[in-house]
């Protein structure tokens, strides 16, 4: 049995939502607040890859290698904004240190361990009929050098359980008729698979919530309230909400929050872009990666959307919707029928640790303040075992695997 206890979870996107139902379930009384409706910050924007075969950091030798390239390219899949280089420096130099062997060796087993279940578990809280297609992902190579380097990475995964296959061109051409004569090989992930709308996917999760006796809210969090060394609840731009315990799920915003309850975390947004073509002209039925330029080309219920890029320039400054449309550029390369007609653009922004695993559990000293975001652009597939670990948690069940790698006070 698990004591009932009144919690408040800030965010009401894929993490937040994954927290709210999980805890539900465990008998507590639980209440989401976020700024926006469910599904509307970054989940709502994201690629929509479900990947429990995901399990490298993103801080690596060979990406660090090509990032001054990046930067220098205006097509590259990398833009900082020079004006907000000096604050992100001490967050690009802990990133850049992430890509430390043992680092990498860490992070390879903490995203393993938390993607390794992301399907099952959505299965088990809804119905992911003409939701969810388990169909794999193709991982599309240019050349011949990507191609060889990302094979060298085979034996690992498969000894850690991720199915992979090696397929040349004319297999990939075979899987997918729409693409053009560009790809040369591909690695395909059966195992993976996609969501067809990242914002219905939220939602069901929250219908689901609401239906069980949860209640949601829109407003602003302005802080954490405390009485006695112990967390009151919330401040909102309503007034104060009572809790006994606080999940913070606020995605890019989280470490404003976490600063308050004394805990400086090195978080950045990672801000992302996609373009969503609502009459492409083409109809393939399996989500896409592009190793090389580094974005996704994922089938959904409205469109195809093409989703990646990567720029540094903070919270507060206005997108720059010029990264959106060079994912069309990219795209282009690979589908020579595709179309632009209507295209849709957005920005959001990905929550990201230096070291690219979530920060997962309590804060030090304050077992009722319990920290669920930086999951990078992986959101809807660390998302669902999040909401696992901070339900486990707060009942005093102890997980059966190693959660230190995902203490919020390992930068400490």
């Amino acid at each position: 049995m698990v004591q009932s206890r009144s919690v408040i979870v800030i965010g009401a996107g894929i993490a937040g939502m994954h927290c709210a139902i999980q805890l539900q379930r465990d008998g507590h009384a639980v209440t989401v607040l976020d700024r926006l409706d469910p599904g509307e910050g970054c989940s709502f924007g994201n690629a929509g890859f479900i990947s429990p075969g995901s399990s490298t950091p993103r801080a690596t030798p060979g990406l660090l290698a090509q990032v001054p390239k990046w930067v220098l390219d205006r097509r590259g899949p990398l833009h900082i904004r020079w004006r907000y280089l000096p604050k992100a420096a001490p967050w690009l130099l802990r990133f850049a240190r992430a890509a430390a062997p043992e680092t990498i060796r860490i992070g390879e087993r903490a995203l393993r361990a938390l993607h390794r279940p992301s399907l099952d578990i959505y299965d088990s809280l809804i119905d992911t009929t003409g939701l969810i297609r388990r169909m794999g992902q193709l991982h599309i190579y240019e050349t011949d050098a990507a191609f060889k380097a990302s094979c060298r990475l085979n034996p690992g995964r498969r000894e850690n359980g991720i199915a992979v296959d090696e397929l040349d061109a004319a297999a990939v051409k075979q899987m997918v008729p729409e693409l053009g004569d560009t790809v040369k090989h591909a690695l395909f992930f059966p195992d993976n698979g996609h969501t067809v709308s990242p914002h219905r996917l939220v939602n069901t999760i929250a219908d689901r919530f609401a239906a069980d006796g949860g209640t949601i809210r829109r407003t602003e969090v302005k802080g954490l309230s405390f009485a006695n060394g112990k967390i009151a609840g919330v401040t909102t731009a309503d007034g104060d909400d009572k809790s006994d315990i606080v999940v913070v799920a606020a995605g890019a915003w989280s470490a404003r929050l976490a600063n308050q309850a004394g805990d400086r975390i090195p978080l950045e947004t990672q801000r992302g872009y996609h373009l969503e073509l609502p009459n492409p002209g083409i109809a393939p039925r399996i989500g896409l990666q592009a190793a090389e330029r580094r974005f996704t080309m994922t089938p959904m219920e409205n469109g195809f959307r093409l989703a990646g890029t990567a720029e540094i320039a903070g919270l507060d400054a206005p997108p720059d919707y010029r990264r959106a449309r060079l994912l069309y550029e990219h795209a282009k390369g690979f589908f020579p029928d595709l179309k632009d007609q209507d295209a849709r653009e957005w920005m959001g922004h990905r929550p990201a640790p230096s070291d690219s695993i979530p920060l997962i559990g309590p804060l030090a000293g304050r077992p009722d303040v319990h920290m669920a975001f930086g999951h990078h652009h992986v959101g809807l597939t660390g998302g669902p075992k999040t909401g696992r670990i901070v339900a486990d948690l707060v009942a005093g069940r102890r997980p059966n695997f190693d959660l230190s790698p995902y203490r919020p006070e390992r930068f400490s």
